[in-house]
């Protein structure tokens, strides 16, 4: 390749960037670096296709890079992740190793990344990967930041055994670290012994000049591992020793809004405002207002958030707000608008106007949005996914199946399309072992995904397995008390001849959805 090739690529590459084509610009660039050796060139090309989600161009462009700057450890680290996604645990070990022996930063924060890489693999990777940062950390016993390494990854895994030997480990190895103290509480807390947590954060909050930002970092640990009220008497206790700590009050504010207690999440939030989280507080008070049905109240609210992401995440939930009043070509509009202003977001305001026709059910104006934004992009994921829906909704099965098949052809580990798939076709078909294959496939992915877990429950239901459907669908009410999980486990109940029970649920799910067609349906269906 001639040196005016190779340029020629670089300006298709540049141009293709600027129309936030990712990568069609990767491909210009890997192009040109067949002849011309420039790493910065070989970096953008790897970002690019990290950007449009094509691991096998973004591992050619690393390998480039990595050959151009072979002390980029951000190419090692692509690589490595890479690997691992393909399950070559051989390379993603080398590609550590030389993390760790190389890293600027030095051993420990080599250490660091190389968790931090293991930790991506799937669960059903989990030991492997747990062998391989065990290998390494064995080659330098001494090292504080190797047994801690090897603790996150345990942790990663639920491996909590190896997790709590690894900890003590590092903490006998470095007693006085901060970091090795504060991974003994996470350890304690993944245990579920939160008073010794407790005490433990309380020990060294003494001694910390930063206890506020201790504390916080200890409650968001406790919220991750399901401990809301021990992260509440935290969050409590920062408010106690600092009043009005921004950060506390935002996440007491949260916690409030999900067990629906209103009015202290407001008077949270409404203390913000005037603050560095008045933005954050302006977002979560218009959710209030919108659950309220304060329609006004709610636009004013997303109206007051003008930077950040959350300011999309405001736009998007103003455009719902618009639809909910009827105002649907007002909201169609503003998401046009943020579509010529953030063309890299596209393809989520298309999503949420796509959701918006079909809750106002004009699925002819859904289907002919859709078309154009799939023939521009005919393998994305969630393009697909959502055509799907409204070929369902207008009984285009085959149509509806065979996009969730090019959806799955694209990203064979998409939980929610093989989740879709497999109910559509328990739904409207006799397939029911392929409903249940497909299905099944999902909820490995996905084991605690209440709507998966429906879907499985309905399934059992059709196959005629009707105890272990009732099973399934317990749990999945419990999770989610959606209305359609409420059909299907009153029905199952019905079946099993536990009517009071089935009349206990549904009398539930019509307060709170008198409405509902697929709920109405089966009531009125089975008790007439």
């Amino acid at each position: 390749m001639s040196d005016a090739e190779a340029q020629f690529h670089v300006m298709a590459g540049e141009m293709a960037a600027a129309r936030h084509q990712p990568l069609i610009a990767a491909r210009e660039f890997l192009a040109a670096l067949q002849a011309v050796d420039d790493a910065s060139l070989a970096q953008r090309a790897t970002g690019l296709a990290l950007a449009g989600r094509d691991e096998d161009l973004a591992l050619a462009a690393a390998q480039r890079w990595l050959q151009l700057e072979p002390n980029a450890m951000d190419a090692r680290e692509v690589i490595a992740r890479v690997a691992l996604s393909h399950g070559d645990l051989t390379t993603a070990s080398q590609q550590c190793q030389a993390i760790i022996e190389g890293h600027a930063g030095g051993i420990d924060e080599g250490f660091r990344i190389a968790a931090g890489i293991l930790s991506q693999a799937d669960m059903a990777q989990g030991d492997a990967a747990l062998s391989v940062i065990r290998e390494l950390a064995g080659r330098y016993p001494k090292n504080a930041g190797a047994a801690h390494a090897v603790a996150l990854v345990a942790l990663r895994f639920n491996q909590l055994d190896i997790a709590e030997s690894a900890s003590l480990q590092a903490l006998a190895l470095a007693p006085k670290s901060r970091d090795e103290k504060l991974l003994r509480v996470g350890v304690l807390v993944k245990r579920g012994k939160i008073d010794e947590a407790d005490a433990a954060i309380d020990a060294l909050v003494k001694k910390e000049e930063k206890a506020d930002e201790l504390r916080l970092a200890y409650a968001k640990l406790l919220l991750e591992s399901n401990q809301r009220e021990p992260a509440r008497t935290q969050l409590q206790k920062i408010l106690a020793r600092t009043p009005n700590q921004p950060d506390a009050m935002f996440a007491l504010g949260v916690m409030a809004a999900n067990d629906q207690d209103a009015d202290t999440a407001e008077r949270y939030f409404t203390a913000l405002l005037d603050g560095d989280r008045g933005e954050d507080a302006a977002l979560q008070l218009g959710r209030l207002h919108e659950s309220r049905g304060d329609y006004a109240g709610a636009l004013d609210y997303y109206g007051r958030v003008q930077h950040g992401a959350q300011s999309l995440d405001a736009a998007t939930r103003q455009s719902g707000v618009l639809a909910q009043m009827g105002r649907i070509d007002d909201a169609r509009r503003l998401l046009a608008q943020l579509r010529d202003r953030f063309p890299q977001f596209a393809t989520r305001f298309t999503l949420a106007e796509s959701e918006l026709l079909l809750n106002a059910q004009r699925y002819d104006d859904a289907l002919t949005m859709l078309d154009g934004a799939v023939q521009d992009a005919p393998d994305n994921v969630d393009l697909l996914y959502s055509r799907s829906l409204v070929y369902e909704r207008v009984g285009k099965i085959d149509a509806a199946e065979k996009d969730l098949r090019a959806a799955l052809a694209a990203d064979p580990d998409d939980a929610r399309s093989l989740n879709a798939l497999g109910y559509m076709l328990a739904v409207h078909t006799r397939r029911l072992d392929e409903a249940h294959d497909l299905v099944g496939r999902a909820l490995t992915l996905d084991p605690n995904d209440a709507a998966i877990i429906d879907s499985m429950g309905w399934i059992e239901f059709k196959r005629g397995n009707t105890e272990l459907a009732s099973q399934l669908l317990k749990r999945a009410f419990a999770e989610f008390p959606d209305p359609e999980v409420a059909a299907h486990l009153g029905e199952v109940l019905w079946t099993l001849g536990r009517k009071d029970e089935a009349r206990s649920v549904w009398d539930k799910a019509l307060r709170d959805n008198p409405e509902h067609p697929m709920l109405k349906e089966t009531v009125q269906r089975l008790t007439k």
